[in-house]
């Protein structure tokens, strides 16, 4: 699971349990949106899967950019702790 800022989730998503596109390199990957509370929201199934394909490690930085909100689509830019 990746954890998302709760100030960013109340402001841009309307649904707070929904599906959401993450956009890597010209690829997708389908992950689930979920706000738990009021001080916590994650992104979910799907967030494994991005993870493993892009080889992120502990360490690695990732940003995401909100690119379409009525489909919720996130851009991820991924910057590598080793320099890469």
């Amino acid at each position: 699971m990746q954890c998302v800022p709760i100030y960013f989730a109340r402001k841009y998503f309307i649904n707070f349990n929904q599906n959401v596109m993450i956009q890597f390199r010209n690829k997708l990957w389908p992950v689930k949106f979920v706000c738990n509370s009021s001080s916590s929201a994650k992104l979910s199934d799907g967030w494994a899967s991005f993870a493993r394909e892009n080889n992120l490690k502990p360490g690695d930085t990732c940003v995401f950019e909100l690119v379409n909100r009525k489909d919720a689509t996130l851009v991820v830019h991924v910057f590598r702790s080793n320099g890469n």
